[in-house]
């Protein structure tokens, strides 16, 4: 039986739920674009996304920086707005951090006989009994690498 291959696009047409969503998705592009045009140059490209929630409309910031810069103009731009979208009562910020590179796990300590020397010396010169039988048990840990 032989399946015939369907771009995404094309089976974005042809299911309702995702026509839907395809839909939506263009409408907050439209909104993002319009509250872009309304904000300082150098304060649009940091407001990354934005939807209407009910009476509220949501915009999402890439830094704590600029999230406190839109707050701030929070008030400005829902007069600016309310012409075109009357229902809107409030303006809520959010934080989306940018993706930060992750971090390298880091490698496992690694038994050294110079670490263990240390440590036996160290027990030697202790006059306390369970720290000295401690480190002496770390030093003899030590000194059985695999």
């Amino acid at each position: 039986m032989a399946h015939s291959l369907k771009s995404v696009r094309h089976l974005l047409k042809d299911k309702p739920t995702l026509k839907h969503l395809e839909s939506e998705i263009s409408a907050q592009r439209a909104l993002l674009a319009e509250i872009r045009g309304l904000l300082p140059g150098e304060l649009a490209p940091h407001c990354v996304a934005a939807r209407v929630n009910g009476h509220q409309l949501v915009l999402h910031s890439d830094s704590p920086v600029w999230a406190s810069r839109l707050r701030y103009m929070a008030a400005e731009l829902l007069s600016l707005l309310q012409n075109a979208h009357p229902a809107l009562r409030e303006i809520k910020i959010k934080l989306i951090p940018a993706n930060e590179p992750r971090r390298r796990r880091q490698e496992p300590a690694r038994r050294s006989a110079v670490a263990a020397a240390v440590i036996g010396e160290t027990a030697v010169h202790t006059e306390e009994p369970l720290l000295r039988a401690a480190l002496e048990r770390l030093s003899r840990t030590l000194n059985n690498r695999d």
